[in-house]
């Protein structure tokens, strides 16, 4: 008879015991659930801060999809600079590429500049990899794979400045940009003629 009590005083323990535990589980619930919402949120201002200033460079950049090293934005004016639609490419790039994009402005360009930025994008070493003596094993050890880094250069006009005409040769590839309604048909005509109409990749038409 006297046992009976006792087992009677254990159970509430029990439940109280059993109650603090659901509740320290809900509370953690909870603080997750805040904790996952918190990363969404900062996730979502991170999407937006990458957000490029003209969306319809996805299509431009799906239009570049492929093997290449580093392409040109080429003004189709003498007096209009590329570097703010090469930045706003590199972050499209950038959301949809698994490689780095990295921007280079070529303005100004002289002699020394222009040979540096050569040296810099590598088409020299370039050149050595594709030479029969590199075929052969030449200094690059097997199953060697050097980092991509795709590279977008905001290039001068070869009418404003016909150093800026070698390298847009050397590229993979031309992006031409031309402001619509701005842009001389003449200017855009010359500067295709210069680069070569194959050298072009695609044209992005700037409002």
């Amino acid at each position: 008879m006297s046992s009976r009590p006792d087992e009677s005083d254990d159970e509430p323990a029990a439940d109280q015991k059993i109650t603090a535990l659901v509740r320290q589980r809900e509370v953690a619930r909870d603080r997750l659930a805040e904790r996952q919402q918190e990363i969404l949120e900062q996730l979502h201002r991170g999407l937006q801060t990458l957000s490029p200033s003209y969306p319809q460079l996805n299509a431009v950049w799906m239009q570049l999809r492929g093997e290449w090293s580093w392409v040109v934005l080429v003004p189709g004016e003498p007096d209009y600079s590329t570097a703010e639609l090469a930045r706003a490419l590199s972050e499209t790039g950038t959301r949809l590429s698994v490689y780095p994009i990295e921007v280079v402005e070529a303005k100004d360009l002289d002699l020394d500049a222009s040979t540096r930025l050569i040296a810099r994008l590598g088409i020299f070493d370039r050149a050595k990899d594709d030479s029969p003596a590199q075929e052969g094993g030449g200094f690059v050890p097997a199953g060697h794979a050097r980092p991509i880094t795709k590279t977008i250069v905001a290039l001068e006009s070869p009418l404003a400045n016909p150093l800026a005409l070698p390298i847009a040769l050397a590229a993979d590839g031309v992006v031409l940009c031309v402001r619509r309604g701005r842009d001389r048909i003449k200017a855009v005509r010359d500067t295709v003629h210069a680069l070569g109409p194959e050298r072009i990749l695609c044209c992005v038409l700037v409002e």
